[in-house]
């Protein structure tokens, strides 16, 4: 119906009556009306990544004034993003889904100014006289008087191979969030001990038959925050191995 034939990964239609195959970050932003490189102009800061840190710098740069850049290759709000539930960021006192956290920041910043540049990562810094030049992936440059690094962390493969060619198809890295509902009265392992782990045990609790948290230490006190812990303690169907 598309008019794709043999497609080498996912087709994407969009309402525009665009058909991508296969389409990296950038292509999909630039068909949806985003800005995937920036202005010609000399940024006051530009900011390489956009998780909390990276908006929360946003929001302070624009609203003094300062000309600022915000470049996230993958997702606004970064894995803070894909939270069920945080407890225990400020303001929020009966905790924030991390998905609304991210878009209320990403809105706070797009008010006061920010230009956001979307799926176009950054590949290398370097200085040029006064300035500092932000490389990006399609060869394009942002340059700033001073910079901002706020990349955050990937999630840390485990290196099997059986695991990794079930990656997406019931093997997932961060995504709580999304696949809870897929594994509704189904086993589910969670394997680590940090405060992501735990909100996403407690969140496929809401769905799953039993949910194993898996990790290498004698206890979750080292790794996890205190609230997580005596909630996961509570949870009748949520154990710790």
């Amino acid at each position: 119906r598309l008019g794709v034939v043999d497609p080498a990964g996912p087709a994407l239609s969009l309402y525009t009556g665009v058909v991508l195959v296969d389409p990296a970050n950038a292509e999909v932003g630039e068909a949806l009306g985003l800005d995937v490189r920036p202005g010609g102009q000399v940024y006051d800061v530009v900011i390489v990544g956009a998780g909390p840190a990276g908006l929360a710098a946003a929001v302070y740069g624009a609203s003094e004034g300062l000309s600022t850049a915000l470049l996230e290759r993958e997702a606004f709000g970064g894995q803070a993003g894909a939270s069920s539930r945080i407890r225990n960021y400020l303001g929020f006192p009966d905790g924030v889904s991390g998905g609304e956290l991210a878009q209320r920041a990403y809105e706070q910043a797009w008010v006061f100014g920010t230009h956001l540049v979307y799926g176009n990562a950054a590949t290398s810094l370097a200085k040029d006289r006064d300035l500092l030049v932000v490389g990006l992936e399609d060869g394009s440059q942002a340059r700033a008087r001073a910079v901002v690094i706020a990349t955050g962390v990937s999630y840390r493969r485990l290196g099997i191979p059986e695991l990794e060619a079930l990656a997406g198809a019931g093997v997932f890295y961060g995504a709580g969030t999304i696949e809870a509902q897929a594994v509704a009265g189904k086993p589910a392992f969670v394997v680590g001990g940090g405060n992501s782990a735990g909100q996403a045990a407690l969140h496929l609790s809401k769905y799953a038959q039993q949910v194993t948290i898996l990790i290498r230490s004698q206890s979750l006190a080292a790794s996890m925050s205190d609230y997580l812990i005596r909630e996961i303690d509570a949870a009748p169907n949520v154990d710790v191995r």
